[in-house]
């Protein structure tokens, strides 16, 4: 479970530390008579309490992106809903170290490219780790072509390749699949350079942005020459930060944000992500 931002300040008179928490937080980890008052802020009521009471986690400071990389990042990150409001699903991520089996199938030489591409997500993502597996059953993430055994019903249909995944009630993603259709994808660049893209999409459930340039593994249109940008580096570092809550919906995202906006205005108070384990 991933908690509300936390907010602290300072008092200007007695230079001693006040504490707030949301009154979700406070009914579930306090007392009446730990409160020393309240406070209403941004339509939320905050109970002053008399000591920071933590579950067991850990907490993050929050992460600031300026509006301008957020009305990027948005739109990548959360998926619509079905239904006609502005809200969203929640967004998806990996917990759990990503463990990759590729099939017989597979060449030699897109593996090797594959996993070459991996190595640098997991050197360069703190909180997002992969690593290849020899046994089938030790993954939870199998890539294989149209040669194979059908290992995901989803993608049955694929002309070309797909990628499937499933995730938990906390919105983590726990597996994944990638086929590859070699009838189409006909030569080793292709299949590697295709392999990647849905790799980096399946990595948030992703939507492909129609408004990044054709090189971005996060647009919605073809090339054969995609790379890492410094942008996309910046959207997989962002949302695997923990700097900002996970699984939520945009709703709820824009509102943290929102309120970490707020909090840079006064330099004694820290808002914090806790992230409970």
């Amino acid at each position: 479970m991933i908690y509300p931002i936390i907010s602290s300040g300072q008092s200007k008179v007695k230079h001693i530390q006040q504490i707030f928490v949301p009154h979700s937080y406070y009914k579930e980890y306090y007392t009446k008579t730990d409160s020393l008052g309240y406070k209403i802020k941004d339509k939320d009521t905050l109970i002053h309490v008399s000591s920071f009471i933590k579950p067991k986690g850990v907490g993050v400071p929050y992460e600031f992106k300026d509006d301008t990389f957020l009305e990027v990042y948005k739109p990548i990150a959360f998926q619509s809903t079905e239904k006609k409001n502005s809200d969203s699903e929640p967004m998806k991520y990996w917990k759990e170290e990503i463990k990759i089996y590729f099939t017989p199938n597979i060449s030699k030489r897109v593996k090797k490219e594959f996993l070459r591409f991996t190595k640098t997500i997991d050197k360069n993502v703190d909180s997002l780790k992969v690593r290849n597996v020899k046994n089938i059953e030790n993954a939870n993430y199998i890539i294989y072509t149209n040669n194979d055994f059908e290992y995901e019903e989803n993608l049955k249909s694929m002309s070309s390749g797909g990628y499937y995944i499933n995730w938990n009630r906390k919105n983590q993603i726990i597996k994944g699949h990638i086929k590859l259709n070699t009838k189409n994808l006909f030569s080793d660049l292709v299949q590697i350079q295709k392999a990647k893209e849905l790799f980096i999409l399946s990595l948030g459930w992703f939507k492909p942005s129609n408004t990044l340039d054709c090189t971005s593994y996060f647009s919605n249109c073809f090339s054969d020459k995609k790379v890492m940008s410094s942008l996309d580096w910046e959207i997989l570092k962002y949302h695997y930060s923990y700097g900002i809550c996970k699984g939520t919906k945009i709703s709820q995202f824009e509102e943290q944000h929102k309120r970490g906006k707020k909090s840079m205005k006064n330099p004694h108070n820290k808002f914090v992500i806790y992230h409970h384990y």
